[in-house]
């Protein structure tokens, strides 16, 4: 008697643990319906590259059907494996494109509308992350989400999703990094997304940075958003790093002189509660400081100038700030014997250029220097300096990154 009742719990243990992938399974027949039904659609003329609420609708049908699977995670399981059996599914229902693989899509030039991505999961500090990717024009519009491990399984505590369709607030992204604070007493967390507007050609494209501090609300709006326009030709194209009160990004921008071409930027911010503020570095070199203060506005540069001058400054800042800066350095930045700590950068904002073999018009700006990165405007003169005569080219010659990158 005994024995027939553990054959029969055994039986029904059996059947319902055969019924969940069925249910699971459930979940991907109806997002292989919607995928297909906008897969080949024609993109919209505008900017939102073929992007409507139907996007959302498959974001929320794909984290679903993945959430099912998870179900059956343990703390400590093969997050890997799940991850490979999930894109198995996903290719063996033709929803992922591949241009190698007998019996798949081929992935179409530009229009990736009705496909999907690999699925990832990687774990950091404790936490499984979920990232998805749904096809658009020319590229992927990529969502994450965070779990975290309770008594009843593995719960989503976060998610970031670009559900907003319209030209000024869509921004699709590849989601690079996903990054979480280290832990802490207080399990305070703040977590860092980097990321990259995709597309199909050209070099330059929007990165993205979005800081969030994780409580209650899994969709809470980041303490941080910052979209630049970058030069994308490093990889990683952007990097950072994240603590409970510190945010650090780094990335490639324009510089003002075409022949210089790109500088690295650096954005540096205190987290204080709900409070942030940028700080040092601003920049990696007195010249890139430089370019620095004449893109920003005078609000934000006027605390970057030393009170004895701010005056010129601001007079000067007020006749050089525009929309799109453009000049030529004078090569190389000088140092001033006088104050060790201060370099001179000259600038040539000349329209037309100044021919090269003809004397610069130059604009000086001299700048203090602290370490590691600290820099401040000391003054601006339609003169050089006599005070500083040393040549110091290795300043601008010299390569500055706060992610050196590591041997392998």
């Amino acid at each position: 008697m005994y024995d027939g009742r553990v054959t029969w719990f055994r039986l029904l243990f059996l059947l319902f643990a055969l019924s969940l992938p069925s249910l699971a399974d459930s979940g991907l027949d109806t997002l292989h319906a919607t995928l297909i039904d906008i897969r080949g659609k024609a993109p919209d003329s505008g900017r939102l590259r073929g992007a409507t609420p139907a996007l959302t609708v498959v974001k929320h049908q794909l984290r679903d059907w993945a959430e099912s699977r998870l179900k059956g995670l343990a703390l400590r399981g093969d997050e890997v494996e799940l991850g490979s059996r999930l894109n198995a599914d996903l290719r063996e229902s033709k929803l992922l494109c591949d241009d190698t693989a007998a019996g798949q899509p081929p992935c179409p030039d530009q229009n990736r509308m009705g496909f999907l991505d690999d699925l990832k999961f990687p774990r950091s500090r404790g936490f499984l992350i979920l990232q998805t990717a749904v096809g658009i024009e020319c590229g992927f519009d990529e969502s994450a989400y965070l779990y975290s491990w309770t008594d009843e399984g593995w719960r989503r505590v976060w998610q970031t999703e670009q559900n907003t369709y319209t030209e000024k607030e869509y921004k699709p992204q590849s989601i690079g990094a996903v990054m979480i604070s280290p832990y802490n007493k207080g399990n305070d967390y703040v977590l860092l997304t980097l990321g990259l507007q995709s597309w199909c050609s050209s070099g330059w494209h929007d990165v993205y940075y979005r800081a969030f501090r994780l409580g209650p609300d899994p969709s809470a709006v980041p303490l941080i958003e910052g979209d630049e326009g970058a030069y994308i030709a490093a990889d990683p194209p952007i990097q950072g790093s994240v603590t409970r009160d510190d945010v650090l990004v780094e990335f490639t921008i324009r510089s003002i002189d075409a022949g210089v071409h790109s500088r690295k930027a650096v954005r540096h911010y205190i987290i204080d509660g709900d409070q942030v503020r940028r700080t040092d570095p601003l920049a990696l070199s007195p010249r890139d400081f430089v370019d620095e203060w004449l893109t920003h506005d005078w609000r934000t540069a006027a605390f970057w100038s030393e009170s004895p001058g701010r005056g010129s400054a601001r007079h000067w800042h007020k006749k050089l700030h525009k929309d799109f800066v453009a000049g030529e350095f004078i090569y190389p930045t000088m140092h001033c014997a006088d104050e060790p700590d201060v370099w001179q950068v000259g600038v040539d904002f000349s329209d037309p250029p100044t021919p090269s073999d003809a004397e610069p018009k130059g604009t000086y700006f001299l700048v203090r220097w602290r370490p590691p990165y600290r820099f401040t405007m000391v003054e601006v003169s339609d003169r050089a300096s006599p005070a500083c005569k040393e040549e110091d080219r290795g300043i601008d010659d010299e390569f500055h990154t706060l992610f050196p990158i590591q041997d392998k």
